[in-house]
């Protein structure tokens, strides 16, 4: 062979990119069923260990007050809930969008291992002020595992409805996790240990997590495992084929990190209109969820005369409409697949298949609300209210589930970054309403401090229509969906 063709061939190859086509096995689309439901239950397990540190304080704090010599003041209690969401906003801003560039199994081992150092700081902490700040710590690193995880699902099954299942269970175990917190605080502070069990089991289950988050969750992320195999084929063959992977080329340096990678939910938030209503939407649901926490003592053991253990309890019928919550989901694709078959205009639109879901769930809520708002009365039998969190749950879980799914239709790659946004919403806002909670339920009383919730959820309902009439518009106008729709083009060519 003449060195020109040996040039020739060299170039050949060195300008080949890397892609799944190449090696199919790399693709976690591609993998078992059981190997996807491995990765998935460990996922969703981390999810539960994150989640339930919200709360995990919030039956708890009285006795923590009292250790610490500090008044039981509205503030004071709301304060370790609110610290752990604020440092679960911060780093889910991080996280989130760095899992995109180095990849999701790192980013869950690595906070995973920071949560439970944090949660034994937390059962172990001397004052009031270390506590606070060990909470926020904890949250930082709690945020790991749910700003990761929408991203996981997109990695590992295609636009159909197994991910939509996929991203069902996260929600179902994001709304169980919290729904955990009061109770084990609940029990735990009554016990002979106090208060400082509950983290200790937060330890305990996040210390297991880890584990098998090392020993079961390999990367997901496909730029990331096509980046890594294309360095490997380079060290193992770099003078005959030299691949490219698709994100070989990216700037990977601070400058890029935080001017790109980082801002990405902020300008998504701030530049998508459909991002932005969607995060307006589900964060003012999700606080719902945390002023409970402050409502529930005022309703149960002031109204009723629970203890904190029975006053945790209340929270199962939220549970229940989450657990139910499949059975709908199931009967509506039953009901899309149908519609599909018959040729129904509707189903075949991007995105707006996800939506009828969401445009029947926020009605739920509303119910809920109302409900617990005119029957948490002492002449009422105390299991109406608590029975009112099961619409509250339904409704919850099934806007949650349609919602997130949209935006992972419409933001594909940038599904981490979208959810990323959401979460920052929902983290603000349960941080900060829950210091109102229990001032608007003693001014108003709770008949219309819930129904004041109530109107508020019913106006908001609107919003998954409006994206149904809508949303194919807006989404043309999108930087980000036109930067995918090239991308998707350009793939397409030969």
């Amino acid at each position: 062979m003449s060195v020109q063709e040996e040039k020739d061939h060299e170039s050949e190859y060195t300008n080949r990119t890397l892609s799944f086509e190449d090696e199919p096995c790399l693709n976690p689309q591609n993998w078992s069923q059981a190997r996807k439901h491995v990765i998935l239950g460990v996922a969703l397990a981390l999810v539960v260990c994150s989640t339930s540190g919200t709360s995990l304080a919030s039956n708890a704090v009285i006795s923590t007050l009292q250790e610490f010599g500090y008044d039981q003041g509205f503030a004071w209690r709301v304060l370790p809930v609110s610290m752990y969401l604020a440092g679960y906003t911060v780093g889910n801003t991080l996280l989130a969008p760095m899992s995109e560039q180095y990849g999701r199994r790192s980013i869950n081992v690595v906070s995973t291992f920071g949560f439970t150092i944090w949660m034994m700081a937390c059962a172990l902490a001397p004052n009031w002020a270390a506590f606070n700040i060990f909470r926020f710590l904890n949250g930082f690193f709690g945020a790991g595992a749910p700003s990761t995880i929408s991203g996981i699902c997109s990695d590992l099954y295609a636009g159909d409805f197994r991910r939509g299942r996929a991203l069902l269970a996260y929600n179902m175990a994001t709304t169980g996790g919290s729904v955990l917190g009061p109770i084990i605080s609940g029990w735990a502070g009554m016990s002979s240990i106090g208060w400082r069990l509950s983290f200790w089991i937060g330890m305990a289950m996040g210390g297991t997590g880890m584990l098998l988050a090392i020993a079961c969750m390999p990367e997901t992320n496909h730029d990331v495992i096509l980046d890594r195999r294309a360095k490997q084929i380079r060290v193992s063959d770099k003078t005959s084929w030299e691949p490219e992977g698709p994100t070989d080329g990216d700037e990977k340096g601070w400058k890029h990190i935080v001017t790109k990678v980082l801002a990405r939910p902020l300008t998504m938030l701030c530049r998508e209109p459909l991002v932005f209503f969607t995060c307006m939407y589900l964060a003012f649901q999700y606080s719902l969820l945390y002023i409970f926490l402050q409502s529930y003592p005022i309703i149960f053991e002031d109204t009723y005369g629970f203890n904190k253990g029975q006053e945790g309890l209340t929270f199962i019928g939220v549970g229940v409409g989450v657990l139910i919550s499949p059975f709908f989901q199931i009967g509506f694709e039953r009901y899309y697949l149908r519609c599909l078959s018959l040729g129904h205009s509707w189903t075949r639109h991007h995105g707006a298949r996800r939506l009828p879901p969401a445009c029947a769930s926020g009605p739920l809520i509303t119910i809920g609300l109302f409900w617990s708002a005119w029957t948490a009365r002492p002449d009422v039998y105390w299991i109406s209210p608590a029975l009112s969190g099961i619409s509250y749950g339904l409704g919850y879980i099934l806007n949650f589930n349609a919602l997130l799914n949209y935006l992972v239709d419409c933001y594909t790659s940038y599904a981490s970054s979208s959810n990323a946004a959401s979460s920052l919403t929902r983290q603000v806002m349960g941080a900060a309403l829950p210091f109102a909670a229990a001032p608007m339920y003693r001014a108003l009383g709770i008949g219309w401090a819930s129904s004041l919730l109530g109107f508020v959820a019913l106006g908001l309902s609107g919003i998954p229509f409006v994206f149904w009439i809508y949303g194919e518009r807006i989404l043309g106008k999108s930087k980000w969906a036109q930067e995918l729709a090239r991308e998707k083009e350009a793939a397409k060519s030969p």
